[in-house]
């Protein structure tokens, strides 16, 4: 078996996806997490030529990038759908996850006040749409076909952050609270939960 390295700051963020595949493909693999204070030394030697985190190594090999990450993980663990078809509706899915993170966190830290309101009028907006899409095309127990996929673990994440925010956030959304609450309840998924590092994000 390869051997797996997935190195990233000690949040979840970027990585947990990458984590959560590995722990329901019961791949081992090594967590390395940098901290805030040795980021700065690390950076200067880490394997990537745009110096940023995460990183996977596989017997050698780098591979850089969060989404092309995921999904070489999906792939070769066989959670990238059946057919081209459920490819395509995993990888639009974890498209506008990416678009969620993005609009989220640039919203949360954008210093000019009215920048920022601006930012989270239009993160709240693509939100609501995001969530009634989800909720209307949600036709089985998950996603995408009739097994766990890439699609339900990127929904998860970026719902974990949602959920913080935001307590009734599937209050209008019965199937999508069902399927958060099913992969919640998984018993893979549960036991990393349970037993995940503590991260300020």
């Amino acid at each position: 078996m390869p051997t797996y390295k997935l190195t990233y700051f000690n949040i979840r963020a970027r990585a947990e996806v990458a984590r959560y595949l590995f722990v329901l493909a019961d791949v081992p693999f090594i967590d390395e997490r940098i901290s805030e204070e040795d980021w700065p030394t690390y950076k200067q030697t880490v394997k990537n030529p745009f110096r940023r985190l995460p990183v996977l190594e596989v017997d050698g090999k780098v591979f850089i990038e969060s989404i092309a990450i995921e999904s070489y993980l999906a792939l070769t663990f066989g959670f990238h759908g059946k057919n081209n078809w459920e490819k395509y509706k995993i990888d639009m899915i974890t498209y506008s996850v990416d678009e969620m993170f993005t609009k989220m966190f640039t919203s949360q830290f954008e210093p000019d006040e009215e920048k920022k309101r601006n930012l989270q009028e239009d993160y709240c907006k693509y939100k609501s749409t995001w969530l009634k899409a989800l909720e209307a095309g949600l036709e089985s127990d998950y996603l995408v076909g009739n097994t766990i996929t890439l699609a339900d673990l990127e929904f998860f994440c970026i719902s974990e952050y949602l959920l913080e925010q935001n307590q009734s956030l599937f209050e209008n959304c019965p199937r999508l609270k069902s399927l958060f609450d099913r992969i919640a309840n998984n018993k893979k998924i549960a036991d990393w939960l349970s037993k995940r590092s503590k991260s300020v994000c």
